[in-house]
């Protein structure tokens, strides 16, 4: 069986704070984030 990548709640938080920073700048949009934040809070369960 294949290994699932442990991840922790620092890691998502520190990820999802650098996804916010590109929100901010423009160069990832309102969605896009989202999406990957539901991704990431999805490992974590």
């Amino acid at each position: 069986a294949a290994a699932v990548a442990a991840v922790s709640a620092d890691d998502v938080v520190a990820t999802l704070e650098k996804l916010h920073g590109l929100v901010a700048k423009g160069i990832l949009s309102q969605a896009e984030f989202d999406a990957k934040k539901a991704e990431l809070l999805g490992k974590l369960s």
